[in-house]
């Protein structure tokens, strides 16, 4: 979940063959897209318009607790730690992301 297309595109691209990617273009997207169906790992970019990342991860950890929540950011993780509770996070991807770790996380998930 992000909400810059080319960020989307290159997940589907990294992640697409080996996982059943769905993309959403917000956090309100993102719980519908949750509430379709079930999944392992969700991947959340913490800014974004509308609600912020950690607005969704509170909701994806209310409704679908056993999802592993993934939190990306070009800011660090104790820049953010004002805004999140530590248990909302299950993993932190300071971008530019490692295809490799993101592969690996998605993979355990």
């Amino acid at each position: 979940m992000d909400d810059d297309p080319d960020v989307l595109r290159s997940f589907m691209r990294l992640l697409g063959e080996d996982a059943d990617v769905k993309i959403a273009l917000g956090a309100e997207a993102a719980l519908k897209v949750l509430e379709s169906k079930p999944f392992d790992v969700i991947i959340v970019d913490f800014n974004m318009t509308g609600p912020n990342g950690g607005w969704l991860l509170r909701q994806v950890r209310e409704r679908h607790p056993k999802v592993t929540r993934v939190l990306l950011s070009g800011s660090s993780y104790s820049e953010l730690t004002p805004y999140l509770e530590p248990e909302l996070v299950d993993h932190f991807l300071e971008k530019p992301i490692e295809a490799e770790e993101l592969i690996e996380i998605v993979g355990a998930g």
